[in-house]
């Protein structure tokens, strides 16, 4: 497995919202698309773009106006990126999703970073919450033939459930913060033993995990510490942190 971490700039692109599908009462599933997007790269599972949010062209307003998200799927032949929105209340992000109409309009960089899964790869360990759920999706039909699967979801309750992808057959096990009134990536946490009960052959494994920055920093220590999963084996992503409004999108857990 390789983690492509090249930070390359991309151009900034003037898109336009086509179509908004509320997947869950939580999730909102936004289509951009417009003539710019004609030669944008087809993101590596993973990967991220920069969307910037009604910042105008103000250098010094930018970076407090742009927000990390994963591109969940992006057609070349029609020029259309898929986004999925976490609507977890107010916030710069979360607002304009709740509110956006067709036709709005939106600029948007990238994609960076992303991953190339290995051809031989036996089993792969996934374990996110909403925030990662695009990415988990988009993984998911990276897998080579022969690759098992072995997904855990946590989300806050049985009304977001959904599919991962329309193309792949996957059966998540889900965890509900609801039920145990529990803290962003505690249950995640809690079931890691499950999980690792499960894997017969560590050496066969990727792990990837995704989710609140301070829970992935415990399950990597965990995983490293504990339990002698490789570095190698182990990929891990802080998608944003408790308590921050603009978490960066290079926390990989190794500092």
């Amino acid at each position: 497995m390789i983690l492509n971490k090249l930070k390359r700039r991309r151009p900034m692109r003037q898109v336009t919202v086509q179509t908004i599908e509320q997947v869950t009462p939580r999730v909102r599933r936004i289509v951009f698309g417009g003539e710019t997007l004609a030669g944008f790269p087809v993101p590596r599972p993973g990967a991220h773009i920069k969307l910037l949010f009604g910042a105008g062209a103000d250098p010094k307003k930018m970076r407090s106006h742009m927000r990390t998200y994963t591109p969940r799927s992006f057609n070349p032949d029609t020029n259309e990126l898929t986004v999925e929105f976490v609507l977890h209340g107010h916030g710069l992000a979360s607002t304009w999703a709740a509110e956006a109409q067709v036709g709005d309009p939106l600029t948007l960089a990238g994609p960076g970073g992303g991953m190339d899964i290995p051809d031989t790869l036996k089993t792969m360990v996934m374990m996110v919450d909403e925030s990662a759920m695009p990415a988990a999706g988009a993984v998911l039909e990276a897998l080579p033939a022969g690759c098992t699967p072995m997904v855990v979801c946590e989300v806050e309750d049985a009304q977001e459930l959904r599919s991962l992808s329309a193309t792949v057959e996957a059966d998540p096990t889900w965890l509900f913060r609801q039920e145990q009134a529990a803290s962003p990536g505690q249950v995640l946490e809690n079931y890691l033993p499950e999980v690792l009960s499960k894997v017969k052959d560590s050496d066969d494994v990727l792990w990837w995990i995704a989710c609140e920055s301070n829970a992935m920093g415990r399950m990597r220590s965990q995983l490293l510490n504990q339990k002698n999963v490789s570095k190698k084996r182990l990929v891990t992503r802080g998608y944003w942190k408790s308590g921050a409004s603009n978490h960066p999108d290079h926390d990989y857990g190794e500092s």
